[in-house]
């Protein structure tokens, strides 16, 4: 039984993913389906599962993409994460959960990131992450010394296909057939882009905050400087000027009993709203697509 709810989820939220420009609105149908699974899960089974985890691990990026969903550009002095604190934040993670489909390594650039093999290699060794996956905008190509680590099966490298900006692209391609490593393109027609808008406070009461946020259906979640936040704009934006409250995030920097962590990872999954929403305009009217990865003038 445990297994067919896993099987479904993640035939659902595959759907999801490639549908292109229908892609939020189908994510938003089936977001309370993955909801009440993962609840069956739990309460049932005592099993906790996050279909997906992004994990930043640097704030520097070659390009300048206008709406990037990190706000990489908006970084004055962005930074790398400290490999010995994202490795214990990581087996904290681990260590409190029963599976993590989708483990996604990004940045940034991922690729400009110079502890990325070890952090890679943590993520496969962990039998509970059942895939890996790197996502690179394609200008970059991988160095000698992690081709090794790259070649494991249970690894996926998704190149982000901006057309001429993501000058090295076939050539990424090319090298990861060359040494037997997974990898796939994703083009703007399946990977269409969005404006959440910028970090101003929208004023929503309540209701229409549950109201976007049943309409934005997110079921990635991001590990982010040793908090787990619900989505990558809660997370990044706490850095830009969004309120980081205690109860939307789940903070690994503490100590607490495993039980408690468990916890909280759950009710995080099954929240209604978060104080980020009222800074964002995903799940609205006002989040339509875009030109993708659309560049900032040069300063």
């Amino acid at each position: 039984m445990r297994e067919r709810l896993l099987k479904l989820i993640y035939f659902f939220a595959e759907k999801g993913k490639h549908s292109g420009v229908k892609r939020v609105a189908l994510r938003a149908r089936l977001f309370p389906i993955y909801q009440f699974f993962c609840k069956i899960l739990y309460k049932i089974f005592g099993y906790l599962y996050l279909y997906h985890v992004e994990l930043p691990v640097t704030q520097k990026c070659n390009l300048r993409c206008k709406h990037c969903v990190f706000m990489m550009p908006y970084f004055e002095k962005p930074v790398d994460f400290e490999l010995d604190k994202t490795l214990k934040y990581m087996d904290r993670l681990f260590d409190s959960v029963d599976a993590i489909q989708i483990f996604r390594i990004l940045g940034g650039e991922p690729f400009l990131y110079s502890n990325l093999k070890e952090v890679v290699q943590h993520a496969i060794d962990c039998p509970k992450v059942r895939t890996v996956e790197i996502v690179t905008n394609g200008t970059i190509i991988p160095k000698q010394d992690i081709l090794e680590t790259l070649q494991n099966p249970k690894l996926i490298i998704q190149i982000s296909d901006y057309g001429e900006l993501s000058r090295n692209r076939d050539s990424i391609k090319e090298l990861c057939n060359q040494n037997g490593i997974n990898c796939i393109v994703r083009g703007s027609d399946e990977k269409n882009w969005f404006d959440p808008g910028d970090l101003h406070f929208r004023g929503r009461n309540k209701n229409e905050l549950r109201r976007q946020f049943r309409h934005c259906g997110e079921i990635c979640r991001n590990l982010h400087d040793g908090k787990l936040y619900f989505c990558p704009r809660a997370a990044f934006g706490t850095k830009l000027g969004i309120p980081d409250v205690e109860g939307d995030y789940v903070d690994f920097t503490k100590e607490r009993s495993r039980k408690e962590i468990r916890k909280e990872i759950y009710e995080l999954n099954q929240r209604k709203y978060l104080v980020a929403c009222n800074y964002c305009d995903e799940g609205t009217e006002d989040y339509v697509p875009i030109p993708v990865a659309e560049q900032l003038k040069t300063k």
